[in-house]
């Protein structure tokens, strides 16, 4: 069962897109606070610059987290 959560774990990290992930998820949140602060129509220009670079930063998040293996269980005694 270790092996499965460790596998689930990976994967979570995978789709958040690990630290690079949590970056662009709160520029889009920062983006989402401007919309209800000045009005779509004050930032629409500027959120979409910004809505573009989250995206890019989640997707080379996700990409680097996909290259990484999760963590090997530690062998067991054949005993």
């Amino acid at each position: 069962m270790p092996d499965l959560m460790s596998k689930l774990k990976h994967a979570g990290r995978v789709i958040v897109g690990g630290t690079w992930g949590v970056v662009a998820w709160g520029l889009s949140g920062a983006g989402a606070v401007a919309v209800v602060i000045w009005g779509i129509k004050a930032v629409a220009i500027p959120l979409l610059m910004l809505k573009t670079a989250s995206w890019g930063i989640w997707g080379l998040g996700v990409l680097r987290e996909a290259k990484t293996r999760p963590p090997l269980p530690p062998p067991s005694d054949p005993s």
